[in-house]
């Protein structure tokens, strides 16, 4: 009974130890960030909080042969004992009355893991005080989660720490496949780092490998020096590596960067004059929607160039234009080939002017955006509403930011709304994948993102083809191979300077300006961003014309989300385009004019000058005109696709 009792209180003290005093993990915690691009190759890096090259690492990701040389040389009976070998201390003691002076340490792995969580000073307290925190850490973490902690905190020379940080500075490569000689040296540089630092002490360094290998019974390669290299990571994608930093990522992190994509890309921006005072920015995306390349700032040193113009909010000019236009398509107010008029207009105290300071008369849909004429998008965004399109867009995970205390208004469409570069390239991403919008990712795997549908399958295709048609910029030729859809924008004042495109179901975004927000004079998107947006879509990788093709999806889409067969649309067979209708009598009364289409799926809604007409069920359609001249018909099917017509009434 009395045995009993003790038990039960001994335990009850050693839980309330362990809860007043549990494990400072601060260290283990605070870890540096690496990237590495789709083939491991490590492309950037920054230190931790406390300035290590601190990387998480396990088991698991060292080599075998590592583990089995690091538990044989530190630690023999690390799967058997509690945290403390007591045959270690005992032998270490034994030595330590003979001789008068330490021959080994007893110290074991987990012991040696209590004192890189909290370093201090080698005393006699301090190795009590470890022994304590190492049986805490077994009984905590069990041996496999004290061998993790000990993997990612071991000293490797400077301010390196960790396996996997050790053998990516001295070897280049992950600690998953080490050479004998590697192996040796990562066991024997937590031992003494500074004075094995191999980069400094190469000598060193080589003969405690070698006494490594010789202790534990393995044969000495060879030319052992060649085998340790010097401590250097890479510099070639910081704007993504501080983008990761700030959502909160550390340790290795494999990103979707593709390392010759983007030293390409930031070659062609590099070798590109920049506008004065400004640089140039770019990302590519592949038909996944996995970032290729990213380059948030290039060109020469400026004011803010540092600046990450990728996450950067700014105006976008001209570049939402065409997702006006496709709204439009999609609520049934427009087509490609309806009249608009192109001419001075307010809309309340908002009087817009074209680019080029001229008017154009009456125009398609088409031509009006394919030479971006500003009057045309206005009215589109007119009929479906500012409001509208910017909360359609944010439900798509594409946001616009206003100035503060403003409401959306028809300035939008010609932004007067910030964007990032990161939404404007999911954007037209979308029109590349059958209206699906996701969100770009430059992590692999990409994280489960559910797409949203921002507009049908036939709206993506009909603003494809009308951006296919947008004129190339001077210079430039077109050929039947090319199947560039693009469109450009510049900002008011000249401050920023855009190209979006979509090919072969990649998609690349170029901006070009000054980063401080100051105006550039003289840049315009078509004849700054464009030639080097074509530039970097001619060295995409060459294949089918992907543009279309349903996004590969990232979860299972929901039945509302699900990509619908393509089937022919709607087309209005009466009234006939460009038809002239004698509709009013000499007596002034109007005769109905009938409607009527085929294809695509019914029921049929009718427009007629964007404007819904009303048709009892039952009842064919037909429309009473309220006084002489043009009008605008067009059909909506039950899918959402549309064709027009514009007829002259009499």
């Amino acid at each position: 009974m009395m045995g009993g009792a003790a038990c039960l209180l001994t335990t009850t003290l050693l839980l309330t130890l362990d809860r007043l005093f549990p494990p400072d993990l601060h260290r283990a915690q605070a870890q540096a960030l690496v990237l590495y691009d789709t083939t491991g190759a490590p492309l950037d890096g920054r230190v931790s909080t406390d300035g290590s090259w601190r990387l998480t690492t396990n088991r698991a990701a060292v080599d075998p042969a590592y583990l089995a040389l690091l538990l044989r040389t530190e630690d023999r009976r690390f799967w058997w004992h509690p945290g403390v070998d007591p045959f270690s201390i005992l032998r270490a003691a034994g030595q330590l009355m003979l001789r008068g002076h330490i021959v080994s340490g007893g110290s074991t792995l987990a012991m040696q893991t209590a004192r890189l969580l909290t370093p201090h000073r080698h005393t006699w307290r301090g190795k009590v005080e470890d022994a304590l925190r190492a049986l805490q850490l077994e009984w905590r973490y069990g041996h496999a989660g004290v061998l993790d902690l000990y993997l990612s905190l071991a000293p490797e020379g400077g301010a390196i720490e960790g396996t996997a940080a050790g053998s990516l500075f001295w070897f280049g490569h992950s600690a998953a496949h080490l050479s004998p000689a590697e192996a040796a040296l990562l066991v024997a540089l937590p031992r003494r780092p500074a004075a094995l630092r191999p980069d400094r002490h190469p000598q060193a360094a080589q003969q405690a490998a070698a006494l490594v290998l010789a202790r534990a019974g393995t044969p000495v390669p060879d030319g052992l020096a060649q085998h340790f290299g010097t401590a250097h990571v890479p510099h070639d994608a910081p704007s993504v590596l501080t983008y990761l930093w700030r959502t909160g990522a550390r340790g290795p992190v494999r990103t979707s960067l593709e390392r010759p994509m983007q030293e390409t890309v930031l070659r062609i921006l590099r070798a590109t004059p920049p506008p004065r005072l400004g640089g140039w920015a770019a990302l590519v995306l592949r038909p996944d929607s996995s970032v290729a390349a990213w380059a948030g700032n290039a060109g020469n040193d400026c004011p803010g160039c540092a600046m990450d113009m990728v996450t950067a909010w700014r105006s976008p000019g001209s570049t939402l234009k065409p997702f006006i236009y496709a709204l439009a398509f999609q609520r049934g107010v427009l087509a490609p080939d309806t009249i608009l008029h192109d001419r001075a207009t307010r809309f309340a105290n908002y009087a817009p002017r074209n680019y080029d300071r001229v008017f154009h008369g009456s125009t398609t849909v088409r031509t009006a955006l394919q030479q971006s004429y500003n009057l045309p998008a206005v009215r589109a965004l007119d009929l479906i509403g500012a409001r509208y399109f910017r909360a359609t867009l944010q439900d798509n995970g594409v946001e616009l930011r206003l100035p503060k205390g403003a409401t959306p208004s028809l300035a939008l469409a010609l932004g007067g709304a910030g964007v990032r570069m990161l939404d404007l390239a999911r954007l037209y991403n979308a029109l590349a994948h059958e209206g699906l919008s996701t969100p770009p990712s430059v992590t692999e795997p990409a994280p489960d993102m559910q797409p949203t549908r921002l507009f049908s399958s036939a709206v993506a295709r009909q603003v494809l083809g009308i951006l296919r048609g947008t004129p190339l910029p001077n210079g430039m030729q077109d050929s039947p191979a090319r199947s560039l859809a693009f469109k450009t924008g510049t900002s008011y004042g000249q401050r920023d300077a855009w190209a979006a495109g979509v090919q072969a179901g990649w998609t690349v975004v170029v901006w070009a300006g000054r980063p401080d927000g100051a105006s550039s004079p003289g840049i315009t998107g078509l004849h700054v961003a464009a030639p080097v947006m074509t530039r970097i879509m001619d060295t995409l990788p060459a294949g089918p014309d992907t543009v279309g093709t349903p996004l590969r999806a990232l979860a299972p889409l929901a039945p509302s989300l699900q990509v619908l067969p393509e089937h022919e649309g709607p087309r209005v067979l009466s009234p006939p385009n460009g038809a002239v209708i004698e509709s009013f009598g000499p007596d002034g009364a109007a005769t109905p004019v009938g409607l009527e289409a085929s294809g695509g799926a019914q029921p049929y809604r009718w427009m007629i000058n964007n404007q819904p007409l009303a048709t009892p069920p039952g009842l064919a359609a037909s429309w009473q005109p309220d006084g002489p001249g043009f009008a605008h018909v067009a059909v909506v099917d039950a899918l959402g696709r549309a064709s027009s017509v514009t007829i002259q009434v009499h």
